[in-house]
């Protein structure tokens, strides 16, 4: 059983992390407990979570999966962060009626091989260094206003699974799912991500069917955290819209 959070009352919504992040990595986000039950995992190999093997984007997935229904919950909103964005898009690929809306932030549909395999390669070098380094290199990338170094700091947790969990989404393409999903989806990016840039949202929009775009000015891949009450008014606004329209209906 995965490790997690379950704060709050009313529409279920699923807080998914980073890679090498943590459950305490969406601490900006638990003012929306006040109207939502919001369910924060630490995925496998990431948090207090035990379970270390198997690390997969499919086994990601499947424990969130297994999670909800453990706790009876039959459908939820499901927002992931970058590695979170695309476990989600897995998690939609085999439950899509477990999933009542998407929120994919700074994430991507598609890490080409040649792209992760560099990814991984630098990692190697910067754990080389002790995990500090690597975690001081994620928030600096990760950041546009280094103000909220330490509290981007404090959402990481480096284990022996981080390189495992890395590799797990390199060459997963999921822009052939894109076009089936039948529920709506907000796409959240951000005008300095360096990780997954921007472009990576529009072009996941022309693929799928009921979707809308946020573009957050003067912000880095931890939008979470840099914009913390714009992305939890975007998130509300996103919600209360589903709640009051068709969308939360399967399309034909």
């Amino acid at each position: 059983m995965l490790s997690y959070n379950d704060l709050g009352t009313g529409n279920p919504v699923v807080l998914i992390h980073g890679l090498g992040s943590k459950k305490e990595a969406w601490l900006p986000q638990h003012d929306l407990a006040n109207r939502y039950r919001l369910i924060i995992p630490d995925m496998r190999g990431h948090g207090e979570t035990v379970i270390n093997e198997d690390l997969t984007v499919k086994n990601f997935a499947l424990d969130i999966i297994n999670l909800l229904e453990y706790l009876n919950i039959p459908s939820a909103f499901i927002c992931g962060l970058s590695l979170g964005g695309i476990v989600a898009q897995e998690l939609y690929k085999q439950r899509p009626d477990m999933v009542k809306g998407l929120i994919l932030s700074n994430t991507t549909s598609y890490i080409p091989s040649i792209l992760g395999n560099s990814i991984i390669n630098n990692i190697y070098r910067l754990l080389q260094k002790g995990n500090q380094e690597l975690i001081e290199q994620i928030v600096t990338t990760g950041l546009y206003d280094k103000v909220y170094k330490e509290e981007a700091r404090n959402a990481f947790y480096i284990r022996d699974t981080y390189i495992e969990a890395a590799k797990a989404p390199i060459g997963l393409n999921y822009f052939s799912v894109l076009p089936a999903i039948r529920k709506p989806v907000l796409l959240i990016g951000s005008t300095h991500d360096k990780v997954t840039p921007s472009s990576n949202i529009y072009l996941m929009k022309s693929f799928i069917r009921h979707s809308q775009t946020v573009l957050l000015e003067n912000t880095g891949h931890l939008s979470n955290i840099e914009k913390k009450d714009l992305f939890n008014q975007h998130v509300s606004d996103f919600i209360a819209t589903c709640a009051s329209s068709c969308y939360e209906q399967t399309v034909g």
